[in-house]
């Protein structure tokens, strides 16, 4: 397993990590919540921390694909799954907007939890894709 695909498990692991502990700690999302900006904000800086901790520990481990470049695969396979997570997040984010807006007659907060949502699944898909790939091309 190449250092970038590691990466991408700790990427994954680490969305699907902090998107339940925001779900499990903000339970009534669609409704006025004072405490789900704090909450989001917390989740943030969760992810920030896991990511970079998690980067400086396959860093020390592995030093020397750390400091490889990354070759016209790599680059493919980022590209690829990039493309497929935006199209996740466009579908995502046009569907909560027209659900919210249009039929559910929803407030803001509600349509910033839908886009919050789509962007987390568009995350999901991206590193799911990327390990997909490398899987593949290994």
């Amino acid at each position: 397993m190449s250092f970038r695909e590691k990466s991408a498990w700790v990427a994954l692991v680490a969305i699907v990590l902090v998107s339940a502990m925001y779900v499990f700690h903000v339970p009534r999302v669609f409704a006025p919540n004072p405490w789900a900006m704090t909450a989001l904000v917390v989740s943030l800086v969760a992810f920030i921390v896991i990511e970079v901790v998690a980067w400086l520990v396959l860093r020390f481990r592995h030093p020397q694909d750390a400091h490889t470049p990354k070759d016209e695969l790599e680059r493919l396979i980022e590209l690829k799954a990039l493309r497929l997570a935006m199209y996740v997040y466009v579908a995502g984010s046009f569907l909560s907007t027209f659900v919210t807006v249009h039929h559910v007659r929803g407030s803001a907060q509600m349509l910033g939890a839908c886009l919050l949502v789509a962007f987390i699944v568009a995350g999901i898909v991206n590193y799911t894709a990327r390990i997909v790939y490398y899987r593949r091309h290994a």
